[in-house]
């Protein structure tokens, strides 16, 4: 072979490998970097006091699926998939027309380093918790990078996937509820108020998870694991709305975050003339502007924040970019985004639900990669 050839063939097995080891690399997210490991779990839950109000059959009721990560004993549980239970919802996720058929199919390859329904680790405390309800159309599985990091540094995560709100959710009788697409056939008023209304089975939702994390903290592996005088709801796009409505309607959540959900009312509500709620309260966005009603309100509330990630999209609160091939190895700028969110959301858990105050929220600063506001202003 002709020695520029060789040279040429050299190049191009390189760039091979490199392209390799960098898709490689996504196919597991990055580490946590907290002191436990993380586990996780399903619960699948009835609520015998409501119908369900998307399908025909009278005597549905409904039901509420949540994934739990929280910090375990080493060496305990079951290794698996990102999405451990996809061969029986990967039809359905491609029919919501939220995931394409060659996502859903490269799902399979996706590492999760949380252990499966391992042992809930042996601790002198009871850990704070998160209630986490995703944005519309998205299944709890793809903030696993975020609940996973959060459980690492001594938190419960409850993720919340809302039947007919999000993508294949498995019922209790073994169905699979599918996304309600029909939505988007409506006109702009139409599906505002049908939002609205979702919201509020939503937010209904989360009051009953936390009854049921009462039973669960009763008795059971997760006997006393849980403090359920600390608790935070989050979540994300309508999630972070459905998470400011959950803190008005039940002052037991001590805290509120919204990643990234705007509506009529900014942050707060569905309603352009909600107010907002009287707990803690962290607005975490791509957003660098917003109305002046909408600062008004923020410096209304004992203590809040507001923080704008530089760069950011609406989907950089997920998993998504993060799993997105990249030809270059190592972390990227989706990787980047995630640890600033992660970081942020950490202080500001930690300050709200630990009592540990946390210099990333001590002052308003205006930064190249992150801003952050604080109210009310000193």
């Amino acid at each position: 072979m002709p020695k520029p050839w060789k040279s040429i063939l050299f190049v191009v097995l390189c760039l091979l490998l490199i392209l390799y080891f960098s898709i490689s690399s996504q196919l597991e997210l990055p580490a946590s970097s907290g002191p436990y490991t993380v586990g996780r779990t399903v619960f699948q839950w009835v609520d015998s006091s409501r119908p369900e109000v998307l399908t025909e059959d009278p005597n549905d009721l409904r039901e509420v699926i949540v994934m739990i990560w929280y910090p375990a004993e080493a060496g305990t549980g079951i290794r698996t998939g990102y999405f451990p239970n996809l061969p029986s919802v990967s039809d359905v996720l491609v029919q919501s027309g939220e995931v394409k058929w060659w996502e859903a199919f490269g799902l399979r390859f996706i590492r999760s380093e949380s252990l499966l329904d391992a042992t809930p680790v042996n601790a002198e405390h009871p850990f704070p918790v998160v209630i986490f309800s995703p944005g519309n159309g998205t299944n709890i599985e793809f903030y696993s990078s975020l609940a996973s990091e959060i459980a690492s540094h001594g938190y419960v995560v409850v993720g919340v996937n809302h039947p007919y709100d999000v993508p294949a959710v498995p019922l209790s009788s073994g169905e699979i509820a599918p996304y309600d697409k029909d939505q988007w056939i409506l006109s702009i008023e139409e599906h505002q108020a049908y939002t609205t209304e979702r919201v509020k089975v939503r937010v209904t939702d989360l009051l009953y998870v936390l009854e049921e994390l009462d039973e669960m903290n009763s008795s059971g592996p997760f006997a006393g694991f849980m403090d359920l005088d600390s608790v935070a709801v989050a979540g994300h796009s309508l999630g972070g709305i459905t998470a400011s409505e959950a803190c008005k309607a039940d002052s037991r959540f001590k805290a509120c975050l919204n990643f990234d959900g705007i509506q009529r009312g900014g942050p707060f509500s569905m309603e352009e003339t909600a107010i907002p709620p009287e707990q803690s309260f962290l607005f975490f966005t791509k957003e660098p502007q917003l109305h002046p009603r909408l600062i008004e309100r923020f410096e209304s509330i004992p203590e809040s924040y507001w923080i704008v990630v530089h760069g950011a999209s609406h989907q950089s609160f997920t998993d998504g970019p993060l799993l997105q091939p990249s030809l270059l190895p190592g972390p990227n700028h989706a990787d980047q985004l995630m640890d600033i969110i992660q970081q942020y959301t950490l202080a500001f858990l930690d300050h709200t639900l630990k009592g540990q105050p946390s210099a990333l929220l001590s002052n308003s600063v205006d930064g190249n990669a992150v801003s952050v506001k604080v109210f009310p202003v000193q």
